[in-house]
This record gives structure tokens, sequence and C-alpha cells, in this order.
């Protein structure tokens, strides 16, 4: 049984936590009515969960609530591809070959979405004329594993989205309503993978992943303090009881250097000047992630004004409701919501 949609639920569901919005409904305007953070830690169980989000929407009984979910899936993949020709572009046969042998994605077993690098938009393979392509997605057996554990937690998705997609088109359109020339560099980090990101002017210019992630630091860490052993360093690596700024650049040496090399090779290729980065997902407690790789890049750290950006997305926010100290790992949710290609209707009807 499924309740009824008098009010919106938005739910972005990450291995660090479970950030959620009630709102006034799903169509604009709407209002954000409140937000609600839940740290997940191992043991975290369903009953648990489904009692927190309980606290934001009414579930009656043992109902289902309808929500918009962005996950994480294991194995998801956001890849960037310029094709030769615009007639390229519109072969089927072509796409397929280029997603297996450029990117090691076998189209069988994932569900794929194409979409044009400009603007965000699903790739139109009859009318599309663009050459700049994204391939995006996840094995479908994740996503009906992340599907499934929504239904555990009491929801359902009637529109499941993959964060990393999401959160990417959200500062691409912050970028176009703020009117930021410099590129910006996006960085998602996460327990098994990573993927680097540049957008310009709001149009995606590149996206590659990096095979590893935070679980590759722990090692190191044992070995730097000398704990017994890799759970040990773990434990400590999300307590907030260690200071690791003076160890932050030995430990993160792998990953920032992956990062210089595709902004380097980026700025030699266009010409252009990166000059601040946008780190997505880690919690507050990692804040010294995101500090240790802009001081190591020497880029600024991006922190979005959420207020002003929601609100040209015809999204206002209640009284009690305070964005001024949600960090960047926000943005994924908040974009669950935006309907970015109605940006210039919401901008007319507005003046």
């Amino acid at each position: 049984m499924l309740t009824q949609k008098t009010k919106g639920l938005f739910v972005d569901v990450s291995e660090f936590s479970i950030l959620a919005a009630r709102t006034s409904g799903y169509k604009l305007p709407m209002q954000i009515e409140q937000i609600e953070e839940l740290p997940l830690k191992d043991g975290h169980d369903p009953a648990e969960i489904r009692e927190f989000l309980e606290g934001l929407a009414d579930f009656k009984g043992g109902a289902f609530f309808v929500a918009r979910c962005g996950v994480y899936p294991e194995n998801r993949f956001v890849r960037f591809f310029e094709v030769e020709s615009v007639n390229k572009a519109k072969d089927p046969k072509f796409l397929r070959d280029t997603l297996q042998n450029e990117f090691n994605v076998d189209p069988e077993r994932n569900s794929v979405s194409i979409l044009d690098a400009r603007d965000g938009s699903d790739f139109d393979m009859e009318r599309g004329l663009s050459k700049k392509l994204i391939f995006c997605g996840a094995p479908s057996v994740a996503l009906q594993f992340e599907q499934d554990r929504l239904l555990e937690f009491g929801l359902y998705p009637d529109r499941l989205e993959l964060s990393t997609v999401t959160t990417l088109g959200g500062v691409c359109d912050y970028s176009r309503f703020n009117g930021i020339k410099a590129p910006i560099l996006c960085f998602e980090l996460t327990a098994k993978s990573a993927s680097i990101f540049i957008q310009r002017q709001g149009q995606v210019e590149v996206a590659r992943p990096i095979p590893f992630g935070l679980d590759s630091i722990y090692p190191m860490l044992q070995r730097e303090l000398g704990l017994k052993d890799e759970a040990s360093a773990r434990k400590l690596f999300y307590s907030n009881t260690f200071d690791f700024a003076e160890m932050g650049p030995k430990l993160l040496r792998r990953i920032t250097k992956e990062l210089q090399a595709s902004t380097g090779f980026y700025e030699v290729q266009t010409g252009q000047t990166i000059d601040r980065v946008f780190v997505s997902v880690l919690p507050k407690n990692l804040g010294w992630v995101v500090k240790t790789i802009s001081d190591s890049l020497g880029l600024e750290i991006m922190q979005p004004d959420l207020s002003n950006w929601l609100e040209s997305l015809n999204i206002k926010v209640a009284d009690g409701v305070e964005l001024s100290n949600l960090g960047a790992r926000w943005m994924g949710l908040f974009s669950l919501m935006g309907e970015f290609h109605l940006r210039e209707e919401v901008e007319s009807e507005q003046e």
C-alpha cells in the first residue's frame, strides 16, 4: 500500500549518511519544510532508518511512502566521450561498442543512460547534434540492490537517480546561475572508488574514474600509527578524536596525484585555469580531506550559496530551516528537487 503524496520526500542515501527533506510537494514551486540527517554506521538496521524517515513523513502504518531518491550504487560509472562526428553519435552500434571497448562496460549487464554533455539532457539519437556525450549508469544488480534497500526503509522510489550525476547537474546549474566562468573541479570520493569531473559554464568537459578510494588509505594509516589492523585504522579515520591535518597530505598523496594529473592535462589542453574545487558526499568529520585536497592543488573550496540557488529554481525554504551551515555534500539532495531545464521559464516568471 502506498501513501497519498500530499507531501514530498527527497532522500539521498550514501555510505556515510542519509540526507532527507520533506517538501510541500513535488511540483514547482515548492517549499522545503524540514531537513534531517542520519549518519550511517556499521550495523544500522532498516527499522531504525524507517523510524528516522517517519519523523519526516506520515507513513500511515505499514505503508510505503512515495519518495524521490538518489543513490550511489557500487560500480556506478560516469564517462565523458567526444565522438568524431554527429553521424557516429547517432549510430546505436557505435555507441554500444564505445561503451564496451573504451570503458569496459557491458551494455547487457548495466543500466545505461546517454546524456548530452552540453546541458545534461537525455541524448536524442534521432535528432542529436552534440558530439560530446556522457555515458552513465550502474550494474543492473547494483541498482536493484539499492531499490530493495529503499523498500526495506519504507520508501517507494517513484524516481530513482544516480546521485553522482544529480550532484554534477546541480553544480553545472549553480555555475550557470552564478555566471562562474572559470572551470570547476568536482570530486566524488567514497570508500571503494572516486570520480573526477571538470565542468565549465555548465558543460561537463571531463569525467573519469579513479579506481581506488578511501579504503586505500587505511594500510598506510595503520603503518604510520602502528595500529594492530586495518579495521582499527578505519575506525580512527572516521572518528573525531584524531587531528589528521599534519598527516593528511601523506595519506592523500596518491589521490592528489591523480587530481593534479587530470587538472594539469586539462589546463594545458584548453588554456583554461581551474580556480576552485567542489567535493561532494564526504561527511563533516572528513572536512580535513577537503582542505588537504584544496591546499595540495592550490584551489579554493567551493561552498555553494544554497539559499539563493534554490530560490532561483522556484524552491522556497520554510522558517526554521537553516541552510547557511550546510556543506557541499547537501548539493546532491537539493539537486533532486531541481528541474534545471525549466530555469529559463522560472526566470521569466520572476521578471
